[in-house]
């Protein structure tokens, strides 16, 4: 991390840490507990269908891709 990056990260941390705190004392668990069962329910039933194995081949793909080139513009 360059030293010009290092007051904005600081920053950014302590505004995190800040502001996470109400949020974190709400009761949130059943607004996101139904949003992740279907979430994992859609995508077991996407992938258990033949397309779904294409979906898959098509993800671990595009993120190949980025690691391999995620370091060529620095150059």
């Amino acid at each position: 991390m360059t030293l010009r990056l290092l007051p904005l990260f600081l920053i950014a941390t302590v505004a995190l840490l800040a502001l996470a705190g109400p949020v974190a004392a709400a009761d949130s668990a059943p607004l996101f507990a139904g949003y992740w069962q279907g979430f994992v329910e859609h995508w077991t039933d996407a992938l258990q269908k033949q397309n779904g194995i294409v979906l898959l081949a098509l993800g671990v793909g595009a993120v190949c891709l980025f690691i391999i080139t995620r370091g060529k513009w620095k150059k």
